[in-house]
């Protein structure tokens, strides 16, 4: 047997015979599956746009401290770090709200 015919005997004992043996025992619909799984993405996704949220605020303070620095020496910090950090922070806060704002994300018309 080929190194590839070993894995996919293992893959199959491992990951999809129990998961066919489960399916047998307590049978569910495709419906069911898709709402197990959306419980998780949204806890993650609630994860992502509060740490997005965190980590835009935490740039736009560095971008504060940046900018007191840069009046003091300006050959030790340049302005364009500080509008790096302006605007990272900026797109960190605001990607979040407007996905809340929109309830599900992006919906093309």
């Amino acid at each position: 047997m080929t190194p590839f015919g070993h894995r996919f005997l293992l893959l199959f004992l491992v990951v999809l015979l129990p998961g066919m043996l489960f399916a047998a025992v307590n049978p569910t619909g495709l419906g069911a599956v898709a709402g197990n799984l959306m419980e998780p993405v949204e806890i993650v996704s609630a994860f992502v746009s509060t740490s997005s949220i965190i980590l835009g605020g935490s740039f736009l303070f560095a971008s504060v401290i940046k900018y007191s620095q840069h009046r003091i020496n300006p050959l030790a910090v340049p302005i364009s770090t500080v509008v790096l950090l302006v605007v990272m922070g900026i797109i960190l806060v605001v990607l979040p709200l407007a996905y809340k704002l929109t309830d599900s994300g992006f919906q093309p018309h």
